[in-house]
């Protein structure tokens, strides 16, 4: 997942030990995809602790060879799909303005789950140490039903 990632600009790089804590601790809302034995996608997340039926998609990456194919949909739909992810019923994120493809990716999920896709703030770019980071606007997916988030989900 860490190389994935890193070969993955401009999404931000965490340490290899946060991407195995992730998978382990978080392992309800974090999803691996693979074809054969290459890992191709992977969605990183977890249930906000003030609000538990929120789930909070920190990162979602999938390799060049496989974008504009559904998969990163996908994978969130089968994280929402899990018995231990039943109560959810929204979804928030934040993504960089320049990263239009992100942004459509969340827009297109709204409009499956039959929910309203609403910026609710962010983080501005003076919160970031590195110099030219980008300001991350907030988004909400939701409220939508259960019946919503396990209409077509399969297996990423």
């Amino acid at each position: 997942m860490w190389r994935l990632i890193r070969s993955s600009p401009p999404l931000d790089l965490n340490s290899p030990y946060c991407y195995l804590l992730l998978c382990d601790e978080f392992s309800q809302t974090t999803v691996v995809a693979r074809d054969g034995d290459a890992i191709v996608g992977a969605v990183t997340g977890f249930r906000l602790p003030k609000n538990p039926a929120v789930l909070f998609v920190w990162q979602v990456v999938v390799a060049a060879s496989h974008r504009r194919q559904g998969l990163a949909r996908r994978m969130i739909r089968d994280i929402l799909a899990r018995p231990a992810n039943a109560d959810v019923c929204a979804i928030e994120t934040t993504v960089s303005p320049s990263n239009e493809a992100s942004r459509e990716m969340f827009r297109s999920l709204a409009r499956e789950l039959g929910a309203p896709f609403d910026s609710i703030g962010g983080f501005s770019e003076q919160l970031f140490p590195d110099i030219g980071h980008e300001e991350e606007t907030r988004y909400r997916i939701g409220p939508f039903t259960r019946a919503a988030n396990t209409q077509e989900s399969s297996h990423a």
